[in-house]
């Protein structure tokens, strides 16, 4: 099967896509995005991985070729984060903080240089095992991100119960943002939420330069999309 291929020969590699403080015009991390030749989308490779039961199998391998990619390049810097998407049950598999460990000591690197992204796209089985697990990774140094808020439903209660570090708004909110009023106005509430909370905020999909000055102007500082920066491997960015 292919996604065997893709899992036991490593047949993947990774974009990276630049996240940036608008207010002063520089990158402060990057976010890592899987890709393959064998399948036309990364959501098609881990749904796949999922159907034959090596969904952990894949995700670990791709969050460890990630972090040696990165930390081996010209750019790698104390100074920036690293935003990598994991699954949920990736993240309460019993051998997950483990291969954290053992990952970062081998390449020398905090735990709070590492942002972990926490998306909608997989049910959560046991939320109070999953807060438990976040919780103590958490304790260890490790930084969070809520990935997509406002996709979807679910992720708001993820939004209050998990207390991440981040909040990256869908794209959906960057979209026309200079025709309406009521994205702004939504924006400027995730703000005070963020403010009050010691949080975060990144706006993604920006994609023209009228979202980015609306954006500057209801207060966005930290920003992600086509506009300043797509998804391209690590030597672009040297």
């Amino acid at each position: 099967m292919l996604i065997d291929t893709v899992i036991e020969e490593e047949h993947f590699y990774h974009y990276f896509q630049p996240i940036f403080n608008i207010n002063g015009q520089k990158v402060i991390g990057y976010e890592v995005l899987l890709r393959t030749s064998l399948f036309p989308n990364p959501v098609y490779t881990f749904q796949a991985a999922k159907e034959v039961k090596r969904l952990y199998e894949l995700d670990s391998k791709s969050i460890k070729k990630a972090i040696t990619t990165y930390y081996s390049s010209a750019i790698a810097t104390e100074k920036l984060f690293l935003f990598i998407n994991v699954f949920p049950s990736s993240i309460v598999n019993e051998a997950f903080d483990h291969f954290l460990e053992h990952l970062l000591r081998d390449n020398q690197i905090r735990k709070d240089q590492l942002v972990l992204e926490i998306s909608e796209s997989e049910l959560i089985e046991d939320p109070p095992l999953f807060r438990m697990h976040i919780e103590r990774l958490k304790q260890q140094g490790f930084h969070f991100a809520l990935d997509d808020v406002g996709k979807g439903y679910a992720n708001f209660d993820m939004m209050i119960d998990l207390e991440p570090n981040y909040i990256k708004l869908d794209r959906l909110f960057s979209y026309q943002l200079d025709q309406s009023k009521k994205k702004q106005n939504l924006i400027r509430f995730f703000l005070q939420y963020c403010k009050e909370n010691d949080i975060k905020l990144i706006l993604e999909g920006l994609e023209t330069e009228e979202e980015l000055q609306v954006a500057k102007a209801v207060g966005i500082t930290y920003v992600q999309g086509f506009l300043l920066g797509k998804p391209a491997p690590i030597d672009n960015w040297e």
